[in-house]
């Protein structure tokens, strides 16, 4: 039984790979990172974040001033439209990642999924 099991899972993550959404996100990130100012911004924002995760690992808070550069690229980053129809993209199969989630879990448990089945609202959403 757990071969089946493997194999559907197989079968689903080929679905999913063959989807006009994983198929578009694809398309939109090879865009982004085939522009030199889009790359620059992604690294750029990358080493910020390293080196502010370094500091928090000796115990450093970050000053106002480190956050606002955080937001400030962060903005910076989303002006680039490239970067800002990638996010865009990959927000939306992240959701749709989801609603497959929920119906494995919808043929796990056999409950049909709630009007509103966000695990992480907790149950007064």
């Amino acid at each position: 039984m757990s071969d089946v099991v493997l194999e559907k899972a197989l079968e689903l993550g080929k679905l999913i790979a063959n989807s006009e959404k994983y198929k578009t996100m694809r398309e939109k990130e090879a865009a982004m990172m085939s522009d030199a100012d889009a790359v620059a911004l992604i690294e750029k924002f990358q080493h910020l974040q390293h080196s502010h995760q370094m500091m928090r690992m000796q115990g450093h808070e970050l000053t106002d001033e480190q956050l606002n550069e955080v937001y400030a690229l962060e903005d910076q980053m989303m002006a680039n439209p490239l970067i800002r129809e990638f996010a865009e993209i990959q927000d939306q199969f992240q959701k749709f990642l989801n609603q497959v989630n929920e119906r494995i879990s919808e043929g796990i448990e056999g409950n049909p999924p709630e009007t509103h089945s966000c695990s992480a609202c907790g149950p007064y959403a």
